[in-house]
């Protein structure tokens, strides 16, 4: 049961199945085990899929990426996604020699992939429980939301909103979204990302620094021949206060 169970890891990995990574690793599981044939383990697929979240998740979970597969490969070997490698403690310029690398098998669950995107783990599938876990393997971070205070810069009105995003999920691709679905926004017309009171948002790691209720504001680009941002903005005073959750 137990290598069926780290196979079901290796394929979440694979895909990109995040929740059910989080309840496979509740059940004590060697993440660093093989495949039989190609000997690789759930973080060489995370890293040849580009799944920055789930090798990240892998690694705080312990996973080894000095492990080699038959072929004598690392995960950062097989890696052409360079904000992954550079979690791998790899050069993010070696993505694109990486992606010259070819697989020359596929797995059944790349040939025929789950239609939801989630492996098929029965029972387990949920919120896992983690508390018989030493806490040691656990970043804190997965149990964790973040509540940011957001509004537009240079807006009629002053007034912060509140978002709520899992921790987990933090990434500044998924902040902007958030941010721009909620602001009434498209993201083409932010210009900057700025947490106040004078410092740019740039990448994943500026994003993943952010503390509760730390203020945003989303800088808006200035249409040729005008000295003021676009700003499509709809009065968010009917909404102030609240929590929006994810």
């Amino acid at each position: 049961m137990t290598s069926i169970l780290e196979e079901k890891l290796r394929e979440a990995a694979c895909i990109g199945d995040i929740e059910g990574v989080l309840a496979l690793l509740s059940q004590n599981l060697d993440i660093n085990s093989k495949n039989g044939v190609n000997g690789w383990t759930a973080l060489h697929w995370a890293a040849k899929r580009g799944n920055t979240q789930v090798a990240d998740l892998l690694l705080n979970h312990g996973a080894n990426p000095k492990i080699e597969n038959s072929k004598g490969e690392t995960p950062g070997n097989l890696c052409s996604n360079p904000n992954t490698l550079a979690l791998l403690g790899e050069d993010p310029a070696q993505a694109a020699n990486n992606e010259e690398q070819v697989v020359k098998f596929t797995p059944n669950y790349l040939k025929n992939p789950p239609i939801n995107g989630q492996v098929d783990i029965g029972k387990l599938r949920g919120k896992p429980d983690f508390s018989a876990m030493p806490t040691t393997t656990l970043p804190a971070c997965l149990n964790d939301d973040l509540v940011l205070n957001v509004r537009i810069a240079g807006s009629s009105d002053p007034d912060f909103i509140e978002v709520e995003i899992p921790r987990w999920k933090l990434t500044y691709s998924s902040l902007l979204k958030i941010c721009c679905e909620e602001l009434e926004l498209l993201e083409s017309q932010v210009e900057r990302v700025r947490k106040l009171p004078n410092t740019r948002l740039r990448k994943d790691s500026d994003v993943k620094r952010l503390n509760n209720f730390q203020s945003l504001e989303l800088v808006l680009k200035t249409p040729l021949g005008s000295d003021k941002p676009t700003n499509c903005y709809q009065s968010i005073s009917t909404c102030k206060n609240q929590t929006i959750l994810y």
